[in-house]
């Protein structure tokens, strides 16, 4: 009895040693040609999930494709199509044909591939976006225009200076301030004036307190826009530079980086007379002696 099931034990260790991958690939790539869709799933869908048992990349290509035509063939067409595209991210340029397969499992395949292809091609377009995109934002942060101020500025009013430095807002604000002051003093001199004239005998007794009402809004106002426009002066002085350095545009970036289908632009032609001119050392077997030469396009 010992004796039997030690020779049944070494029978089934025997059997389990020649069952490779390799065979149950065999196994299943015949119950599919018999069209036993149940068996060869099971058998082969074991080859590649939950990790793949086969060694060669094209065995592990075929196990997908079988597996995803057996789900076919069962009516699970959704995940039929998820092993198609298992064996496509191994190989994409492989096909299957009708002398094994049906035309409908046949044309699924091909129409994964299609879409897969598209969808490769469209990921490779958004990285080469991407790419241009990073080297344009880059090519802007290293180039850009000087541009020289004037120290002159400094000591316009209604916040010049202030905007020749880029203080937009401080500029707003004193021009303002500036323009309100100033304005009601200049408005107010110029009213006396027309009225009363220059000179204070001119203005009646009864219009004396309302005119000196009149005279100190003048004075404060002027006084007000006086003290606005030094402030703006120092201002201007403390934060002025004689350049400064303002980021670049499309304009000084390279036609290539922006569209890389289009051509650089070619170089202009030569014109002037200076340009074309070419003159250098001559030596001859006479002797040394001055070039003069004309370049054509």
């Amino acid at each position: 009895m010992r004796l039997a099931r030690a020779t049944l034990a070494l029978m089934f260790a025997a059997t389990t040693a020649l069952a490779t991958p390799s065979a149950d690939l065999d196994k299943g790539r015949e119950a599919y040609r018999t069209k036993d869709w149940d068996s060869a799933f099971k058998t082969i869908n074991s080859l590649v999930h939950p990790r793949r048992e086969l060694a060669r990349v094209e065995d592990t290509w075929e196990a997908y494709v079988l597996v995803g035509a057996s789900l076919y063939h069962l009516g699970r067409r959704n995940e039929a199509v998820e092993e198609f595209k298992l064996a496509l991210e191994l190989d994409l340029e492989r096909t299957i044909t009708t002398s094994f397969h049906s035309q409908d499992v046949v044309q699924l395949f091909e129409d994964i591939k299609a879409r897969v292809k598209a969808e490769l091609e469209l990921k490779q377009l958004q990285r080469e976006q991407t790419e241009r995109e990073r080297r344009y934002r880059e090519y802007l942060d290293t180039v850009g225009v000087f541009e020289t101020n004037n120290y002159g500025v400094n000591f316009v009013p209604f916040g010049a200076g202030q905007f020749q430095n880029k203080q937009r807002t401080k500029g707003y604000i004193l021009g303002s301030a500036q323009i309100l002051t100033g304005g009601t003093s200049v408005v107010t001199f110029i009213y006396l004036a027309g009225k009363y004239g220059l000179s204070s005998s001119q203005v009646p007794l009864t219009d004396g307190p309302r005119v000196r009402q009149i005279q100190q809004l003048e004075i404060g106002t002027g006084f007000a826009f006086i003290g606005l426009y030094l402030y703006g002066v120092i201002d201007a002085m403390v934060n002025y530079k004689s350049q400064r350095r303002i980021k670049g545009d499309d304009s000084l970036i390279p036609i290539e980086l922006i569209d890389p289908s289009k051509p650089p632009p070619p170089k202009p032609k030569k014109t002037s007379l200076r340009d074309r001119l070419r003159i250098g050392p001559m030596v001859t077997p006479a002797g040394v002696g001055i070039g003069l030469g004309w370049e054509n396009d």
